[in-house]
């Protein structure tokens, strides 16, 4: 009879899948900052939106796998386990970040929420219009909790310079400002709105 180690096995299955947790909350980046929800059982999710509308998706699947040749077994150090959770991890986290921009686009275009730039280089018209078409959030005190700008790293590269440089632009920043005012009365009305409701 071969000696089995439930125990020892739990432990061990707990240990690398919370390893594998902080892993793909590494490579998600800000993707991770996302609130995430456990859902037990069932075939489809429900958004519902503070304007009352509704939007029901089915559940995707998202997987990495690994598989061990029993003659490796022997030699198997943790090392080794971690380089392949890695992979899994690398799998995984591309799906989702798939998952996400996809669910993004699709959104964006069924509200008709869409700057198209019609292949022009990205200008600050371009960003304006897109600070113009989104809700922006602020704290307690009226500042503004900047919006994330998600772009490719290669784009970023090429573009970070202009970006410091609207920093200095009077005009720009004029303007840019007086969208930020504009959308913090928006918001302040919007809370005084949903304090009243509550």
């Amino acid at each position: 009879m071969i000696p089995d180690f439930p125990t020892e096995k739990n432990e061990l299955a707990k240990f690398w899948n919370h390893y594998l947790e902080i892993k793909q909350k590494q490579l998600l980046g800000y993707w991770a900052e996302i609130p995430a929800f456990s859902i037990h059982e069932g075939q489809q999710w429900q958004l519902e939106r503070s304007d009352g509308s509704v939007d029901v998706s089915e559940f995707e699947e998202i997987s990495g796998n690994f598989t061990i040749n029993l003659d490796n077994v022997p030699n198997l150090t943790p090392d080794k386990i971690r380089e392949q959770l890695d992979q899994v991890a690398n799998e995984a986290t591309g799906q989702i970040a798939q998952q996400i921009i996809s669910n993004i686009i699709k959104a964006t275009s069924d509200t008709g929420n869409i700057i198209d730039a019609q292949f022009k280089p990205l200008s600050q018209g371009h960003f304006l219009k897109m600070l113009e078409s989104i809700d922006l959030s602020f704290d307690e005190e009226g500042n503004l909790i900047p919006p994330a700008l998600i772009m490719h790293p290669s784009l970023w590269e090429a573009k970070k310079e202009q970006f410091k440089a609207w920093e200095n632009d009077i005009e720009f920043q004029a303007k840019q400002d007086s969208i930020i005012d504009r959308k913090r009365e928006e918001w302040r009305a919007r809370e005084a709105s949903r304090k009243l409701v509550d």
